[in-house]
């Protein structure tokens, strides 16, 4: 997966494995997402995704201004008959 830009906000790829978040990139959009959308785990998915996947690799690439995910898979297991 990629992102573009590189992560805001000063955050470091340690801070969001440890569940660290400073604000969203729109925080106006956020504002009003709190208040509408039924959905309350925000800034969780990171640690949700380590916790089901350990072989996950972030990159902040700040020179090149994009933040990379690289999930490592088994492909025997994740084949389907």
């Amino acid at each position: 997966f990629f992102d573009i830009p590189k992560l805001p906000n000063s955050l470091s790829v340690e801070d969001i494995k440890m569940g660290i978040q400073r604000r969203s990139r729109n925080v106006v959009l956020t504002s009003f997402a709190n208040d509408i959308l039924p959905y309350r785990g925000i800034g969780s998915g990171i640690l949700k995704s380590l916790q089901l996947y350990p072989r996950i690799h972030f990159e902040n690439n700040i020179a090149g201004e994009f933040f990379k995910v690289t999930i490592d898979r088994d492909l025997q297991s994740d084949v389907s008959p």
